[in-house]
């Protein structure tokens, strides 16, 4: 829900992962130091299967979550704990603060999809990093004051392709007088980046999530 920090552009893929050179200290009388570089980790044939798939099922689970939570108009916010790293769960947060702050809630769903893996390898430290495209899908997603009516029928039905309308003259009233009330807006097809991190790939949560200002199409 929270656009994130923005950490890279395009990464190309990671086959192999390299532990960084080791340098010895001077022994003997020897003026040179030694130095040892440990030998190359290969990932697991699988590797990118399984952060394609692990990515996935995340970005879908937090989606499903922020909608949930946004639709309370931003109360209620411990399931998002799950998904997301403790210093990112700041940042959601703030998000969800200023829904109540300005007393709004959310209508309809955001979705995922064209989930393209940048980055996906091991660190030193044994963790697993994952960088990801996505298009997150919120041409559906409806932002309104708390007191709102939700969404006639008629938007729901036309909605966003108004130039296509074909139906009744009301129809078209009752789409023209909700959408001109003061505070409703609305999502549209954005490009997203994130990371996620993780011990393994079922405990991966979201570290980052950012509009991408690149080339993506959605």
């Amino acid at each position: 829900m929270m656009f994130r920090h923005l950490l890279i552009g395009a990464l190309a893929f990671l086959l192999v992962a390299c532990e960084a050179p080791v340098i010895l200290p001077e022994t003997g009388g020897n003026t040179e130091p030694l130095s040892l570089v440990q030998p190359r980790r290969e990932l697991p044939p699988t590797f990118f299967e399984q952060a394609a798939n692990g990515a996935e099922e995340v970005i879908d689970r937090y989606l499903s979550i922020t909608d949930e939570i946004t639709a309370r108009g931003g109360t209620n916010t411990e399931p998002i704990k799950a998904l997301v790293s403790p210093s990112w769960l700041l940042k959601e947060r703030e998000g969800f603060e200023s829904y109540q702050t300005r007393g709004l809630r959310s209508v309809g769903s955001t979705s995922a999809h064209s989930v393209v893996i940048q980055n996906a390898h091991i660190t030193l430290e044994g963790a697993i990093e994952v960088g990801a495209m996505v298009c997150v899908e919120g041409t559906d997603f409806f932002v309104i004051p708390a007191e709102y009516d939700d969404p006639p029928e008629a938007v729901w039905q036309w909605h966003p392709d108004y130039e296509d309308f074909e139906g009744e003259d009301s129809d078209w009233e009752d789409i023209e007088q909700y959408l001109s009330q003061p505070d409703v807006t609305w999502g549209t097809a954005v490009a997203i980046q994130t990371w996620l991190v993780g011990e393994s790939f079922e405990s991966l949560v979201i570290d980052s999530w950012e509009p991408w200002w690149g080339v993506y199409e959605c």
